[in-house]
């Protein structure tokens, strides 16, 4: 059973997605495929040109082939309104959390492209750990709590530290991902697919696409994030802190939010976005928007986003941004 069917097996009895543990294309549906005579062995002229490949996290071509196959490079950081984060735009991925004053914790991940200066980094979350477990990356963040220094042992991870006596990847409060990849140890593998990408001219979704032109989040006692389509270049634009970044998609999932008292190596409160689970789900990619339900049964399974449908939302191949909304957020699209 391919995952489109699995989404709409479960869409049968209870109005929401299923999952799979990868990120594959759903096959096309009986009767859809074509099939082309090869021709005849040996009649082709000349040498056939290599594909590119394309990048795990992106669906872009890669600048070399061996770029496809490098591991993932995960950086905490911590933004506030009058942050200037470095090296968001060249994230192949961006997982943002709602945190405390008025701030927001990301999780930035880089795979097909490098940054010079990445920061501030922050502490490890549990947000960091349970979104990109799956894509085993190897991480740079400023320590954290016990607690949570505890769960990124668990997860299997493995990362560096400023306080690591090898490490010299940090200056101050920023890094860059060659520092990363240097201090990362041999054998990294690329990092599983996060989204299903389209080809061709494959639409974002099969149901209820939505010509759209600015995507809102409006959480209350926190920073609202607004997103506007710049056709001319395709691609969504936003701002954070006072860095405006891009993205070709930006998809908003809608979670549950707790409380966690934190008592090492200060007492404290924060904010703590529900990763796993599932919940409804608002994309953008090229003009268009749609609403759909997304599901992420745990820590090593990804998380597949669909339509009302159940059909997989196809993003546009390039960056991509992923909001965690807390259930009491607005989001509005126009």
């Amino acid at each position: 059973m391919n995952r489109r069917q699995i989404f709409r097996a479960a869409l049968v009895p209870a109005l929401v997605v299923g999952f799979g543990t990868a990120c594959s294309k759903p096959q096309p549906p009986a009767g859809s495929i074509q099939v082309v005579d090869p021709g005849t062995p040996g009649s082709a002229t000349g040498s056939p040109t290599p594909a590119v490949p394309a990048a795990p996290l992106t669906g872009l071509p890669v600048s070399a082939p061996a770029v496809a196959d490098r591991q993932a490079i995960a950086v905490p950081l911590r933004v506030g309104p009058s942050t200037t984060p470095a090296g968001l735009d060249a994230a192949d991925l961006v997982y943002a959390e709602f945190a405390e004053s008025d701030t927001l914790h990301l999780t930035a991940v880089f795979q097909s492209r490098d940054a010079a200066k990445v920061g501030p980094v922050t502490e490890v979350r549990p947000v960091d750990i349970r979104s990109v477990a799956v894509l085993r990356p190897f991480v740079g963040y400023a320590g954290g709590p016990s607690g949570f220094l505890t769960q990124f042992e668990q997860s299997g991870l493995s990362g560096i530290t400023p306080a690591d006596p090898s490490a010299k990847v940090f200056k101050g409060d920023y890094t860059s991902t060659a520092a990363l990849w240097k201090a990362a140890p041999k054998g990294g593998q690329p990092p599983t697919p996060a989204l299903d990408h389209a080809t061709d001219d494959d639409p974002l979704a099969a149901h209820d696409l939505v010509l759209t032109r600015e995507l809102t989040v409006a959480v209350r006692g926190g920073p609202s994030m607004v997103w506007r389509y710049d056709e001319q270049k395709s691609h969504w634009v936003g701002k954070v802190g006072t860095a405006t970044v891009t993205a070709a998609s930006v998809f908003v999932l809608t979670t549950e939010y707790r409380t966690v008292q934190v008592r090492h190596p200060s007492p404290r409160s924060l904010p703590a976005a529900k990763v796993f689970g599932m919940g409804s789900v608002v994309a953008v990619s090229g003009p268009f928007s749609v609403k759909g339900r997304w599901r992420k049964p745990g820590l090593d399974m990804a998380c597949t986003i669909a339509d009302n449908g159940g059909d997989i939302i196809q993003a546009r191949p390039g960056n991509a941004w992923v909001i965690y909304a807390p259930t009491t957020a607005k989001v509005t699209v126009k």
